[in-house]
């Protein structure tokens, strides 16, 4: 029995197809969506402010355990400090595309980054 594996013409064509197709597919999906526009920050008694995405800003968020502390800077928003425990808000990280979110559920601070409506959402026969 034969150990080793021999790539031929056609399997070597069909694995630079395969990977062509999902370069393109990724790239395109990255570069669509709605353009981020407006920051949402809600806490337990509802929608809390909205911030421009393009305007720098430290915001004090009041919750149930104390403050959290959300940074708009450079088109990004991230958690700074949270008096929860785990502190998974924070090691979210930055995000900027429309649509993401970060998410304190112990101290009920949520942040939504919102954007212009693309078009069309999806398409159903």
């Amino acid at each position: 029995m034969n150990r080793y594996f021999k790539v031929n013409r056609a399997d070597l064509i069909l694995i630079i197809g395969v990977l062509a197709v999902a370069f393109i597919w990724a790239g395109a999906s990255l570069g669509t969506g709605p353009k981020a526009e407006l920051v949402e920050i809600h806490n337990s008694h509802g929608l809390y402010m909205l911030s421009p995405l393009k305007t720098d800003t430290t915001i004090m968020v009041p919750g149930p355990l104390g403050q959290s502390v959300v940074i708009i800077q450079e088109g990004k928003v991230f958690m700074q400090s949270s008096p929860c425990s785990n502190k998974l808000c924070i090691h979210m990280g930055p995000i900027e595309q429309a649509g993401r979110s970060i998410v304190c559920i112990p101290n009920r601070v949520y942040v939504v980054i919102r954007g212009k409506a693309s078009g069309i959402d999806a398409v159903t026969y």
